[in-house]
């Protein structure tokens, strides 16, 4: 079996192992050495550009698979400010003291008012904050303690 034939060979049982065990990383490093073996086969390489081919390829392929990772939604970003809901303006559905439903969005939310008022079914609302996934709001225009603070 030549250099290259081996380094394929390594590559595919990577990938393989990859499926057997997701989130390891050997997805990036079976690539890398596929693309060595390929390399090498083509390019007739010796052994010391051999490794330093699957290191650079490695490196590349996991800062690639980080980058990719990080783009991704953050579970934790549902209800955070940066998700867009502080400062969005709601509809009060219906509210029995200062807390109540209001409609944001395609859905209602539960909802409670910052400064304990009883806002009119309609009433066009802020949202200033979040406790949990309560809705903090206010009628909109006025001030509050809770202005663009999270809650929670």
């Amino acid at each position: 079996m030549t250099a290259g034939a081996a380094w394929i060979v390594a590559g595919l049982l990577g990938c393989a192992a990859e499926m057997a065990a997701p989130g390891v990383f050997l997805l990036p490093i079976g690539l890398a050495a596929c693309g060595t073996g390929l390399a090498t086969e083509g390019f007739g390489l010796s052994g010391a550009w051999q490794v330093v081919l699957f290191l650079l390829l490695t490196a590349m392929l996991v800062a690639g698979v980080w980058r990719m990772r990080g783009r991704g939604a953050r579970m934790d970003a549902v209800n955070a400010p940066g998700a867009g809901l502080i400062g969005r303006t709601c509809r009060a559905v219906g509210f029995e003291g200062a807390e109540g439903r209001v409609a944001l969005g395609d859905g209602t939310w539960v909802a409670r008012m910052a400064d304990g008022s009883v806002p009119a079914a309609g009433a066009a609302l802020e949202v200033v904050g979040l406790d949990g996934t309560v809705l903090v709001v206010r009628k909109q225009g006025g001030a509050s303690a809770a202005d663009g603070t999270l809650v929670a």
